[in-house]
């Protein structure tokens, strides 16, 4: 098999396994109702119920924002830990979990209009500590560059870089692009973003980065001699955080995409780390 067929094999191999993870998530959704946590509040925001928890108590305050296929649900247990010594915010965005869906595509700007909501119906006063995760990562740097004065630092978990497309696209691999064919069966929430993608990496692009805050990179692990989607998406991660000036970057000691899930305990104790800092 030649290098521009290991190439694409590799691709296709890492999108299966995007897709999977978001089926799988969506069949946790489906029984989400027998392990709801009793402390989930609704909010009608801009006509549709959005579903969030407040955990914990005091500064800082930590917003945190899941990727694509996935809702609140992912982080309780970070959320658990991480409410020890601070108040965190998580949340279902439309369309996934105990949120209504809306109908048309979803992109950054109405990302940020659904946070912006959720915030100001919760009465937990800022500023805030922004962790996003895969697409969430994307959404928390938009947020983040139209609010700067209510963000005190930003964490990007496995963030997908607003270049990445651009850039996997002129390498020749396939597939660096969900699309909406690829997600027909996923949940409202997957379809709605997945539409949305191409405006929210124009959006988040056009709004540049938040400065002069606290920036902490976690990425996962990739082997020296990886090819192709790997190493491309580990030079990505390094060059996410050579765009905010004085950030810091962490590697996760083993796991994969989900670092929040397969390194809890490392995670958890890096964010702290991070934020005891300033706090």
């Amino acid at each position: 098999m030649s290098d521009v067929s290991k190439a694409i094999a590799t691709a296709r191999a890492s999108t299966r396994s995007v897709l999977m993870a978001i089926a799988i998530s969506a069949l946790l959704g489906a029984n989400a109702c027998s392990t709801t946590p009793a402390d989930v509040r609704a909010e009608k925001i801009d006509n549709h119920k959005v579903a969030y928890r407040v955990l914990g108590s005091g500064k800082p305050v930590v917003v945190m924002i899941s990727g694509l296929g996935d809702g609140m649900a992912t982080f309780n247990d970070v959320a658990s830990d991480l409410a020890k010594s601070a108040t965190v915010i998580i949340f279902d965005r439309s369309g996934y979990g105990a949120s209504e869906a809306v109908s048309g595509p979803k992109d950054a700007k109405a990302a940020e209009a659904e946070l912006a909501g959720v915030l100001s119906r919760s009465g937990v006063a800022g500023p805030y500590v922004l962790v996003g995760h895969s697409l969430g990562g994307l959404f928390a740097e938009y947020y983040a560059a139209k609010h700067p004065d209510q963000i005190a630092a930003l964490v990007l978990e496995e963030s997908r870089p607003v270049s990445f497309s651009r850039v996997c696209e002129a390498t020749g691999l396939a597939m660096c692009t969900p699309t909406p064919a690829m997600v027909t069966s996923a949940p409202a929430g997957v379809r709605a973003e997945v539409e949305g993608l191409s405006d929210t990496m124009i959006q988040v692009e056009a709004a540049g980065v938040v400065s002069g805050k606290p920036v902490l990179i976690l990425s996962r692990p990739v082997a020296a001699n990886a090819k192709s989607m790997d190493a491309l998406w580990a030079t990505a991660q390094s060059d996410l955080a050579a765009g905010y000036s004085g950030s810091q970057h962490l590697v996760a000691p083993g796991g994969g995409h989900y670092v929040h899930l397969t390194q809890r305990a490392w995670f958890v104790g890096a964010i702290q780390e991070f934020l005891s800092r300033e706090w």
